[in-house]
């Protein structure tokens, strides 16, 4: 019983973080609740695997991230790539909206490094664990994603 309310006070406070990385990979509402959802019920069933409990969030979001790519796959098979919706803004203040539709117009690859390490505060070694990439192309994208972000913004 202790296990079922350590889990749930766990995924509470992952929830903010979880939207906001589905969203910055699936642009779409529903669909990163869905992968929410989904994460949820993969984490718990796993949750035996998980060997060290200080690292739920980076755990947690690695299985996001797996659900948010296996629902683009799907995502692929029934749209073409320019139909895809918008990605929706979280609740931001007015003054981080045009901040926040610049990410938006940032590939995925870039988006999602973007959110993590300013977002959500991970290290790029950390979101590297999450992406499975190397710490150095982390790095690389993030470098990537500022020039682009210095561009959208200041034109």
């Amino acid at each position: 019983m202790e296990e079922i309310k350590w889990f749930t006070a766990q995924v509470q406070a992952c929830e903010p973080a979880m939207y906001r990385l589905a969203m910055s990979i699936l642009s779409n509402g529903d669909d990163a609740a869905d992968a929410a959802q989904e994460t949820i019920c993969i984490a718990y069933e796993k949750l035996h695997t998980l060997r060290r409990r200080d690292r739920f969030k980076p755990w947690i979001l690695r299985i996001l991230t797996n659900e948010c790519y296996a629902i683009l796959r799907q995502r692929q098979r029934f749209l073409e790539s320019d139909a895809l919706p918008e990605p929706e803004a979280p609740a931001l203040s007015e003054e981080h909206q045009d901040l926040w539709q610049a990410v938006c117009d940032l590939s995925e690859q870039l988006r999602s490094v973007v959110v993590l390490y300013y977002y959500e505060g991970f290290s790029a070694r950390e979101i590297g664990s999450i992406l499975r990439i190397s710490e150095a192309n982390v790095k690389t994208r993030l470098s990537r994603a500022r020039k682009r972000l210095r561009e959208l913004l200041e034109g």
